[in-house]
């Protein structure tokens, strides 16, 4: 059997994968892996967002952004509620960063909810319910239109399924499972994913490990049973080693986190420009 958690680039590598008991593997603009023909495993648990579900070139002020844009346009379309992109973008920025500085000091091996979030963000923004559901509805919308589907490794996933592994997801992320599997069925209809563990859910993570003890004791295997694959070093490769779990990188492109970063550096000057541009129509305007 080949020995699972060897990473690389398809280049080279690729040449001698059918005599080292490797597949074809893919590498592309998102990301780079080597898979083996056989996992050699009852389960295989797989991250989300970089891993079975690819982010594109945007960073995560600019997802903030465009949804920011989209959900003030929904508040006016369907309510007549004229709110600022910059106030909603602010609102999420701020509420983000307290929940997670909150969450630090009161359970460091747990994750915040995104529900709660927009439930804080709807205060700041003086917004009822309803209306506050919108946000929540246009990050939807823009998780979807910004998401692509991992083909390879997904088809590699059904394979291992014809063979008798069960799949799983786990997510650290403040959605709760039952967005991953809205976002999963909009991009992979056909994913053969058959449980999601997230950890706004449980309120435990993988960074920390926590979720990992989740997974083994929900599904009653031992922790050499489960090949893990995921993209973050830290969270998919050390933590799911350090719980006994056999794992498997994706990596990111360089190119990739450099994008990232520049269009972070580009929101967050669009964003500061965008206060500017509102501050100077304030001034100007008439007593």
């Amino acid at each position: 059997m080949p020995r699972c958690g060897q990473v690389g680039h398809v280049g080279d590598a690729s040449r001698r994968s059918a005599r080292r008991g490797y597949t074809r593997g893919f590498k592309g603009l998102k990301g780079i892996m080597l898979l083996p023909k056989t996992a050699a495993a009852r389960i295989i648990s797989c991250d989300v967002f970089d891993t079975l579900l690819y982010r594109d070139h945007r960073s995560e002020r600019q997802r903030f952004n465009d949804i920011a844009v989209l959900a003030a346009q929904r508040l006016a379309a369907e309510r007549g509620i004229v709110r600022h992109p910059g106030a909603i973008y602010d609102a999420r920025l701020d509420v983000q960063k307290q929940a997670y500085r909150a969450l630090d000091l009161s359970c460091p091996t747990g994750d915040v909810r995104f529900a709660d979030m927009v439930d804080a963000m709807g205060r700041i923004l003086s917004l009822d319910a309803q209306a506050a559901e919108i946000l929540h509805h246009a990050e939807i919308a823009i998780e979807i239109a910004q998401l692509t589907a991992n083909t390879v490794l997904l088809d590699w996933l059904r394979a291992q399924v014809r063979s008798g592994c069960r799949i799983i997801a786990v997510s650290d992320t403040y959605h709760r499972g039952e967005t991953i599997a809205q976002l999963l069925a909009a991009r992979a209809p056909d994913h053969p994913v058959a449980q999601i563990y997230a950890s706004a859910d449980h309120n435990a993570t993988k960074r920390t490990g926590a979720l990992f003890k989740v997974v083994l004791r929900q599904e009653g295997v031992a922790a050499a049973d489960i090949l893990h694959i995921g993209d973050d070093t830290r969270a998919d490769v050390t933590m799911a080693q350090a719980a006994g779990l056999r794992s498997l990188q994706v990596l990111r492109p360089k190119h990739l986190v450099f994008r990232r970063r520049a269009d972070a550096l580009r929101a967050r000057a669009l964003h500061g420009f965008r206060i500017r541009a509102a501050h100077t129509q304030r001034a100007g305007a008439p007593a």
